[in-house]
C-alpha cells in the first residue's frame, strides 16, 4: 500500500449531488510526475480502483458504534457507500494516504464520538 502522496492543489470545493444528503467534495490537481503513473487503490470490502488519484474527491465518515463506521466516498465519478465498516478496514485502505496528503488525519476522523443514525422522516404523499 502506498504510504505517502504529494499534496494536491485544491481547485475548488463544492457539494456533490450524487449523495443524499449532499457530500462536501473537492476538485483536485495532483503532480502526476511525482506520482509515477497509475496505480491500484485498495478501498474497503475488496473494492479496487485502477488509475491516478481522484480529480474529484469527497469523503464522509460517521462513527456508529465502538468499531462501526458509515462511510460515503466520491472518487471521480464513482460514488460508494458503506454502512458498517470496521476501523481496521479504513486504516489499511487507500484513504489514509489520500487524506494525509490533504492534511487530514484519518485517526482523528475515526476517534469522533459515536453518533446514532439520524431518524428518517416519512414524507406525506
Amino acid at each position: 500500500m502506498l504510504t505517502t502522496l504529494p499534496a494536491p492543489e485544491v481547485l475548488r470545493c463544492y457539494f456533490d449531488d450524487g449523495f443524499a444528503p449532499r457530500l462536501p467534495a473537492m476538485c483536485l490537481r495532483w503532480d502526476t510526475a511525482a506520482l509515477g503513473g497509475e496505480r491500484l487503490w485498495e478501498l474497503p470490502e475488496g473494492v479496487t480502483l485502477h488509475g491516478p488519484p481522484p480529480a474529484r474527491f469527497g469523503v464522509s465518515i460517521r462513527r456508529r458504534g465502538e468499531d462501526s463506521y458509515n462511510v460515503r466516498l466520491l472518487w471521480d465519478r464513482t460514488c460508494l457507500t458503506w454502512d458498517d465498516l470496521p476501523r481496521e478496514q479504513l486504516l489499511t485502505c487507500a484513504l489514509a494516504p489520500l487524506l494525509g496528503a490533504m492534511g487530514t488525519d484519518l485517526w482523528y476522523l475515526l476517534d469522533q464520538p459515536v453518533r446514532p443514525a439520524p431518524a428518517r422522516r416519512d414524507r406525506a404523499a
